[in-house]
């Protein structure tokens, strides 16, 4: 699990979130007014699973631009934040369970990014590789002393690290055994990130049937658009779980008819072939009717990839959602909030979520209020700005789920729209009562 993110001159974000970071939690929630900064809290981590997972291993920074990549943050110049000096730098950093951790900082050269430093820590051991002025790497690791070689300073050598998070292979024979250590600190790093499952806030249109090759996707992809092959894949699964195991054929499905009743929006997910074809019917059930995908509200096409995603990725795995109650009823939007402390608690999965949602918020207050989840399982964040920067409140959670420090107009002015409709009801009663008595 992701336990701290760290960012530093990233897009609104200065330097805040730095030291020592931000806390993540089995469910994080980021909340906060539009263009504040929260969605670039989550294109962070994003960032980096597309560079460490791209086949160009010289690259530093992959900042997209291509229909695979997960975000496309422009160039330095829209990535770097606005209020930065010349000659400070980007910062990326995580933890993972709090027992390692990964941080990298970039320079600006001309219009491109320049890994400056790269270092990956496991307790007090600390692997090292720092940029010098004629564009080497110096390494630093546990036992290691850099020695001459061929009459030069070993520490003068390139040893360009790859993807911004391995070692080169002539780095890790440099640095010995602990070259070895370095380089399996990485492998884990990286897998903690590669594994992240993204599902962005804008979903597809339903379809009224969809062609199936009997293949079961890798992901959903970033719109969720393989949601529906998961489930197909899952219901023709002929492995047979044991008791209790997840798998099979139908499990998904179950779990997912499951929570849209929870929803409130249907009774049963059916998937129903085309006579002989590989075209599928997704249908819904609502007491005795049946209606295609595309004849239901779309708020259900819209919140099945995130039912879906939940339970379709491996246990461990940390999923970065973007408004997952778009177009949802709001007490559809309140479950939501215990789908996911649900699945938390028994798959392992965390999320970090971007909302607008005050109804899935006040679920989550009651759910802690409830002992179904404790407050430091949950991490609540409210972002506004304070140009030019992003600025971010930790929301201070009871265990009753009283929130003690509410930003001014948190979810907009309710109490105060109440009071001026009720002054408006007075005055309008006292001039029609002026008017009957004239």
């Amino acid at each position: 699990m992701l336990t701290r993110l760290r960012i530093k001159n990233f897009k609104a974000w200065g330097t805040q979130l730095w030291e020592p970071g931000l806390r993540l939690a089995p469910v994080t929630l980021l909340l906060g007014p539009n263009s504040a900064g929260k969605t670039s809290l989550l294109q962070a981590p994003l960032l980096l699973k597309q560079t460490f997972e791209s086949p160009d291993r010289t690259l530093e920074l992959n900042t997209g631009g291509q229909p695979a990549d997960l975000v496309d943050v422009g160039t330095a110049e829209t990535l770097l934040h606005d209020g930065m000096g010349a000659h400070e730098a980007l910062g990326l950093g995580f933890s993972v369970n709090d027992e390692c951790s990964y941080e990298a900082t970039f320079h600006r050269t001309t219009s491109s990014l320049t890994l400056a430093r790269l270092s990956l820590t496991e307790g007090a051991a600390v692997f090292e590789a720092t940029r010098q002025s004629k564009g080497g790497y110096r390494l630093a690791a546990p036992g290691y002393t850099p020695v001459k070689v061929a009459g030069r300073d070993d520490a003068k050598r390139t040893y360009q690290p790859e993807r911004a998070i391995g070692f080169a292979a002539e780095a890790v024979a440099a640095l010995g055994p602990a070259g070895t250590k370095a380089q399996d600190l990485s492998l884990r790093l990286r897998q903690a990130i590669t594994t992240v499952a993204y599902l962005g806030p804008l979903r597809g249109y339903p379809e009224r049937t969809y062609l199936w090759n009997g293949v079961e996707p890798g992901d959903l992809g970033k719109n969720g658009e393989q949601a529906v092959h998961a489930l197909l894949a899952s219901a023709s699964s002929r492995k047979k779980p044991r008791a209790g195991e997840e798998g099979g054929a139908e499990w998904l499905v179950g779990q997912v008819s499951h929570w849209l009743s929870v929803l409130g929006v249907a009774d049963e997910l059916l998937l129903e072939r085309q006579g002989r074809s590989r075209h599928y019917e997704i249908l819904v059930r609502r007491g005795q009717r049946k209606s295609n995908l595309v004849d239901v509200g779309f708020g259900i096409s819209q919140v099945l990839p995130m039912l879906v995603l939940a339970h379709f990725v491996p246990r461990g795995t940390t999923i970065i959602a973007e408004q997952p109650e778009i177009h949802l009823h709001p007490r559809a939007q309140t479950a939501l909030a215990e789908l996911m402390v649900t699945v938390a608690n028994t798959r392992n999965v965390q999320f970090i979520v971007e909302t607008h949602s005050e109804h899935l918020f006040r679920r989550l207050q009651y759910l802690i209020a409830a002992d179904t989840v404790k407050p430091d399982q949950c991490a609540l964040y409210y972002v506004d700005r304070d140009e030019p920067s992003a600025r971010i409140t930790t929301l201070m959670a009871n265990e009753l789920g009283q929130i003690s420090n509410w930003p001014d107009q948190f979810f907009g002015d309710a109490m105060g729209e109440t009071a001026r409709h009720m002054k408006k009801i007075i005055e309008r009663k006292r001039l029609a009562e002026g008017g009957s008595r004239g």
